[in-house]
């Protein structure tokens, strides 16, 4: 059942929030793929708070589960994309990130916290009053606006800490702006795509984690072979089809194309890709 923001609030006043319940957060995300572009993209995210843990992940992978529950085949213009997933337990700093690269499961274990530094600057936003934080973290400047009466410490991505859901967030250089756009309550159900990913997840060090990138960009089509189990017939995650006569041009694109989109939200872990 999908709520308002207004009917989010009365929920949480008279009922005073169900835990039988998973309570689901989406969020518009517009962000830089190129820092050095004033090019934006804009997608959905989820943010599943549930009884013992909290998910964060692309809104394709919901449709994409969705639609493989019901049968339902994908359509001819859905492309799933390399996205992270993050997971982590409630009112714990540790986080699992897994990060799909094509046929390999990155699971990279992190210990994260922000310092937040609470202002009295206040706002109203759909009869929800927000109050301002601001922090300094993962190598950019950032202001979130919380709300008190949504009694989680959580928000999107690896942001949590302050005494209430954050509603917004962004940098100071306007890389990345995350906002609550609708809400629901569900009951608490696996995805198959979060799940996959917490099975065949290969558990790997930072230092380790950047050899693995590196190493997938030195010839992402001779990485995605040496992953994949039929190597005669390999897809990317976009459903791309990579055979011996295009194997070359579509290295180069996707050479191209990680060291154009390098543009991570925590720019202090950003991998230098050589030319």
């Amino acid at each position: 059942m999908k709520t308002n923001f207004i009917a989010l609030v009365l929920i949480i006043v008279f009922n005073n929030y169900s835990i039988a319940q998973t309570h689901r957060f989406i969020y518009d995300v517009v962000y830089k793929k190129d820092s050095t572009s004033n090019i934006t993209t804009k997608e959905n995210y989820i943010l599943d708070i549930g009884t013992k843990e909290t998910k964060y992940y692309t809104y394709d992978f919901f449709v994409a589960d969705s639609l493989i529950t019901n049968n339902i085949p994908f359509p001819k213009e859905m492309k799933l994309n390399t996205s992270d997933i993050i997971v982590h337990k409630n009112n714990n700093n540790e986080f699992f990130q897994y990060d799909l690269l094509e046929n390999t499961v990155l699971q990279l274990q992190t210990n994260d916290t922000q310092k937040w530094n609470l202002s009295q600057e206040k706002k109203n936003v759909k009869n929800l009053s927000l109050q301002k934080a601001i922090t300094t973290w993962g190598g950019r400047n950032w202001t979130a606006w919380f709300a008190e009466e949504i009694p989680f410490q959580e928000g999107p991505y690896k942001f949590h800490g302050l005494p209430g859901l954050i509603v917004e967030i962004y940098d100071d250089k306007k890389n990345y702006h995350f906002e609550l756009v609708r809400s629901e309550k569900i009951k608490e159900e696996e995805n198959q795509f979060i799940e996959m990913s917490e099975k065949l997840g290969i558990p790997i060090t930072w230092e380790k984690y950047k050899t693995a990138k590196l190493k997938y960009y030195e010839s992402p089509v001779n990485f995605i072979k040496n992953s994949a189990e039929n190597s005669e017939q390999l897809y990317l995650n976009d459903g791309t089809i990579v055979n011996s006569k295009n194997s070359k041009e579509i290295d180069e694109q996707l050479k191209n194309s990680i060291r154009k989109y390098n543009n991570p939200i925590e720019l202090d872990k950003v991998i230098a890709y050589p030319k």
